[in-house]
């Protein structure tokens, strides 16, 4: 069974239009249904409603991330710049993370992306200290921001 949106993750995704919010829950049902013990990090930020996958409760143990903006949604990958992508649909030019736009769910490449957040979720892994995860399923709001640029 997949684990239901946080009631505040439902208000934040609200202002947004319902094609580009359907595209985020389907986007984080398709990563819970990959790894459904991860942790959720929610930041409702001015530029972007971020919600994050980490190994803990800490942003810089986050293996992928989903960025919600106006018009579309990002699956990011925090060390995308390590990633094996023989296709080479990653996209940025930051030191670390790479990501994908996603328009329309139905073109999504799963297998491909699924592929791409294995070997994330392993790199992350295999940084932790204790080799062990420690906080198990839960969904966090991180923070809030008071002002925003996207719709609110």
């Amino acid at each position: 069974m997949a684990r239901e949106p946080l009631t505040d993750l439902l208000k934040f995704l609200k202002p947004f239009d319902k094609e580009v919010q359907e595209i985020a829950l389907k986007l984080r049902e398709f990563v819970l249904d990959i790894f459904p013990k991860t942790n959720e990090l929610i930041y409702d930020n001015y530029n972007a409603l971020a919600i994050g996958y980490s190994l803990s409760d800490k942003q810089k143990e986050m293996f992928c991330h989903i960025a919600v903006y106006s018009k579309y949604v990002n699956i990011g990958f925090d060390h995308g710049v390590d990633l094996d992508d023989p296709k080479q649909i990653l996209k940025g030019t930051g030191n670390r993370i790479r990501h994908i736009t996603v328009t329309d769910f139905k073109t999504f490449q799963k297998s491909y992306v699924k592929n791409l957040l294995k070997q994330a979720h392993k790199l992350t892994f295999d940084t932790l200290d204790k080799k062990i995860q420690i906080i198990i399923e839960q969904s966090i709001v991180k923070s809030i921001s008071a002002n925003k640029k996207r719709p609110s």
